[in-house]
């Protein structure tokens, strides 16, 4: 008997990587204006931005995520931070434009090693699978370009269901769609706030995926290999 007959999964940074690095990506958006930045630069601006990011999206009223509208707006004022600390004399408006269609674009995404194998097995075992993601309504033709879509037999998107994580409403949506009990349900994600915070508030297992071992210690699993989860279902 399957321990967990339903798993979800957060999308970004969980199943889907950059294609391109950030950092990287920065640097090729200002050399296409002619500017050429030293990297230290750059790095610092971005950490500078991260904390700013963070600080934003832990505080009790945000809504972010909720709808493609404040989803640009927010990367929108995610890059007005970062290009004012780099040089504020820089139209961050067309640069923000720039990296955000790049975003968009399904083909500047790819999964990461392990999850095709791991999508494979958890689908010979029977178990069903799910999306509970942060993202923008331009998620599916990402997965539709990478095909996985098909591996998934629901998916709630925050932009597409008016709620972001770890709100609970968002994860109440992937119990309904998933035809189970919460406590039959584990949720796999990155962030321990979003994901594990979110799922448990449901009454969801949770797990997070930390491929870098950044995460010293949790207390919910940790996988440093996505086909771990196999062991846990």
């Amino acid at each position: 008997m399957l321990r967990f007959p339903v798993v979800c999964f957060d999308v970004g940074f969980t199943l889907l990587d950059e294609r391109v690095d950030a950092h990287d990506l920065i640097g090729e958006v200002l050399q296409e204006l002619g500017l050429q930045v030293e990297p230290s630069l750059i790095r610092d601006a971005r950490k500078a931005t991260n904390r700013w990011y963070h600080q934003r999206y832990h505080s009790l009223d945000n809504n972010d995520w909720s709808s493609d509208a404040t989803i640009r707006t927010l990367w929108l004022e995610f890059y007005q931070h970062l290009f004012d600390q780099i040089d504020p004399t820089l139209d961050h408006a067309l640069l923000g434009d720039r990296l955000i269609a790049h975003y968009e674009q399904p083909e500047n995404w790819v999964p990461f090693n392990d999850v095709r194998e791991t999508l494979d097995s958890l689908q010979a075992k029977g178990i069903r699978i799910g999306i509970v993601s942060d993202w923008a309504s331009s998620l599916r033709p990402i997965l539709t370009y990478n095909k996985l879509l098909p591996y998934f037999d629901f998916a709630v998107i925050s932009a597409d269901a008016g709620y972001a994580k770890p709100m609970t409403d968002l994860y109440q949506l992937a119990i309904k769609r998933s035809g189970v009990a919460a406590d039959q349900i584990i949720h796999i994600g990155d962030s321990y706030y979003a994901d594990v915070l979110g799922a448990r508030a449901v009454g969801m297992q949770a797990a997070l995926i930390d491929r870098h071992k950044r995460i010293p210690k949790a207390d919910c699993p940790i996988l440093h290999d996505l086909r771990d989860l196999l062991q846990l279902v």
